[in-house]
């Protein structure tokens, strides 16, 4: 098997690696199936929970790491651990959230998974999956602007965040996609030396993918960061600013299909000579 050159990739993946829509990754196959030739460490980046992103990788077999609810929680080699704040912190926010805004207020945490299911388009079993959460809540409401920002107020004087993703706000803490994107890179750095070794520091080319605001903090990390447009509505203007940001042509999984190639082609091409990229 090829190597893969210490390239780390870590993606979104509603209405990025999957279909806004559809939730299928399908268009993305080909460039999902070279990753895994190369040994190319792919890791989810999602707001989905540990036992959803789980689910989904018992049949397809995609991610060698999992980073569910915005960072709050990492997931590698089987072993867990949970950045994110308590419960109990989460449903007290939501509760005075819930208290101060002029709009009705639930949320994944307080609704059924039938519920769940009709405000996602999820089926009956994969929303049971999306509302075993364990340090952040996407809120269900139609808030007017100033009801966000009364909620991120609430949300601020309790050290957390309500963070705006491709569907929802979700309240959680101030763990961020890209606070555990770099703790995954040390845990994948660690995992890749044999471990009766001293564990060096491994510099890998970062590659992240994302559309939505949530996905800014990761996106900042990388080292090639990819902008896929939205599938509905238009962003003309890009979600941030860095030195080597790529917008994929085309939205969703198609689009990833066709950012992560030219990537490959092109870090493949410029380090062909090399055992280990350099950013």
């Amino acid at each position: 098997m090829q190597q893969s050159r210490a390239i780390a990739i870590f993606t979104d993946l509603d209405g990025t690696l999957l279909d806004h829509d559809t939730y299928s990754w399908e268009a993305a196959r080909p460039a999902l199936d070279r990753v895994k030739l190369l040994s190319i460490p792919l890791i989810a980046v999602s707001s989905k929970t540990l036992a959803e992103l789980e689910f989904l990788n018992q049949g397809a077999h995609l991610f060698d790491g999992l980073i569910g609810e915005n960072g709050g929680i990492i997931s590698l080699n089987g072993e867990t651990e949970q950045h994110g704040p308590s419960e109990e912190k989460i449903d007290s926010a939501r509760r005075l959230i819930q208290a101060a805004v002029n709009v009705p207020l639930t949320s994944f945490r307080t609704v059924s998974p039938e519920v769940i299911a009709a405000e996602t388009g999820l089926l009956l079993e994969d929303a049971i999956r999306a509302g075993q959460r364990h340090c952040s809540d996407p809120l269900i409401w139609q808030p007017s602007p100033q009801d966000v920002a009364i909620a991120r107020e609430i949300a601020a004087k309790l050290s957390l965040n309500l963070v705006k993703g491709g569907r929802f706000h979700t309240l959680c803490g101030p763990s961020s996609k890209g606070q555990a994107m770099k703790r995954m890179l040390e845990r994948l750095a660690v995992f890749k030396h044999d471990k009766t070794q001293t564990a060096r520091p491994e510099r890998f080319t970062t590659i992240a993918l994302g559309d939505s605001p949530n996905d800014i903090p990761m996106l900042q990390e990388a080292d090639i960061a990819v902008q896929i447009p939205t599938k509905h509505g238009v962003r003309t203007s890009p979600l941030l600013d860095h030195s080597n940001l790529r917008v994929a042509p085309k939205s969703g999984p198609e689009g990833w299909n066709a950012a992560v190639n030219a990537i490959l082609d092109q870090l493949i091409n410029t380090n062909k000579n090399s055992e280990v990229l350099h950013g």
